[in-house]
């Protein structure tokens, strides 16, 4: 868990941030409060988590809502303490890339586990455990409404930036699922 909760960190620290690319999530309005006001993301995420914890509360069951706090309290510690640093100074685009694949891993393997960074990704748990829609489907929803917000703080490139990650992300999601459901079957 805490390795998954690490990727999530390092890929905002070192390749959305640094281009303000909101592509997203807790992390993602976190980042446009950034880039907008100068609020620092990990105080944001830490306020948006504890919200969606209250709603985990509500509608999931106590061992994912405790599982769902360890999260929630990590991430932002480790936002805290990764430094934020362009590793890919030369194209927005790949940073963004490569961003997104270790994002969506790290979403997987905690999604794997039954387990999230809090934020917005409680959401499509509480979707899924209700009407069983996958939860990569949801979340790739509700992200591509906060790339919206690219482009009210940014810029439209960092909108089409933004969405293109989501999907990118979506996809890593999926794929290693099916890559864990073929290794566990075997």
């Amino acid at each position: 868990m805490l390795v998954a909760l690490e990727l999530i960190a390092f890929s905002l620290n070192m390749f959305f941030e640094p281009h303000s690319i909101a592509a997203g999530g807790a992390t993602g309005i976190a980042i446009l409060l950034q880039a907008g006001w100068k609020i620092p993301t990990f105080i944001s995420v830490l306020v948006i988590n504890i919200v969606m914890l209250v709603l985990a509360y509500i509608h999931l069951d106590r061992q994912t809502t405790i599982k769902l706090a360890i999260g929630s309290f990590v991430l932002p510690l480790l936002l805290y303490i990764t430094p934020v640093y362009n590793l890919i100074l030369q194209s927005r685009v790949i940073s963004i890339i490569v961003g997104s694949v270790i994002f969506g891993i790290g979403l997987a393997i905690l999604y794997t586990l039954n387990m999230s960074s809090g934020g917005t990704t409680v959401p499509p748990m509480i979707i899924h455990k209700n009407f069983g829609v996958d939860k990569y489907i949801s979340l790739f929803i509700i992200d591509g409404f906060v790339c919206l917000g690219n482009i009210a703080l940014t810029d439209i490139v960092s909108f089409f930036l933004a969405v293109m990650s989501v999907g990118i992300s979506s996809l890593a999601i999926k794929a290693f699922g099916i890559f864990h459901k073929r290794h566990i079957a075997q």
